[in-house]
């Protein structure tokens, strides 16, 4: 496993555990990736913006289900924010 494929899964580990420092450490790791992913879909930055808002809300709230979906951290943190993006078209 890559370093940073392990620093997202422990990062997501501690939000399941509600380690608010493992959020905004997640959030430094991966939000200019996952904006970038909103602002292709949606071409409005704040529209992006309330995506990103509402990805980390929901790592927050559903954390401790990411295992269970069989993908990657990062692939889930992906699939996330781009359902939520494309629900917002």
């Amino acid at each position: 496993m890559d370093s940073r494929r392990a620093q997202v899964e422990q990062l997501i580990a501690r939000i399941a555990d509600r380690d608010r420092a493992a959020l905004d450490a997640l959030y430094d790791a991966t939000s200019a990736r996952l904006h970038a992913l909103c602002l292709s879909i949606l071409k409005e930055r704040p529209a992006a913006q309330d995506v990103l808002r509402q990805v980390f809300q929901r790592v927050w709230q559903d954390g401790a289900r990411q295992p269970e979906t069989g993908l990657s951290p990062m692939a889930w943190l992906t699939t996330l924010t781009r359902d939520l993006a494309l629900a917002r078209l």
